[in-house]
């Protein structure tokens, strides 16, 4: 009786990672909810806002109205701060990757 006691556990353990590995498919796939970890998420994040800066710089580099220079500046600014923002949350939550 032990040994299928045993196997009945060992059974019930197996089909719950399954289920679990199912709901994860069901609820991104169907739902479409991330399912990443935060690490992933945050790099993501940082990524963006990297871009985002490039961006905001490429597109001071190419204004040529007066009245929009001082829109692009900020744009600049807040990109920048926004992205060394999240580099130090990164920093501070112990995420390592590749940024750019």
């Amino acid at each position: 009786m032990n040994g299928l006691t045993h196997f009945i556990k060992r059974n019930d353990k197996t089909e719950t990672g399954f289920m679990d590995m199912l709901s994860n498919f069901y609820a991104r796939v169907i739902h479409g909810e991330d399912t990443r970890s935060e690490d992933d998420k945050m790099l993501d994040t940082i990524r963006q806002a990297h871009d985002e800066w490039k961006n905001a710089e490429a597109y001071f580099q190419s204004v040529t109205d007066p009245d929009l220079i001082d829109y692009a500046i900020y744009r600049v600014e807040a990109a920048k701060t926004r992205y060394t923002y999240l580099m130090k949350l990164a920093r501070e939550m112990g995420v390592r990757g590749n940024f750019q």
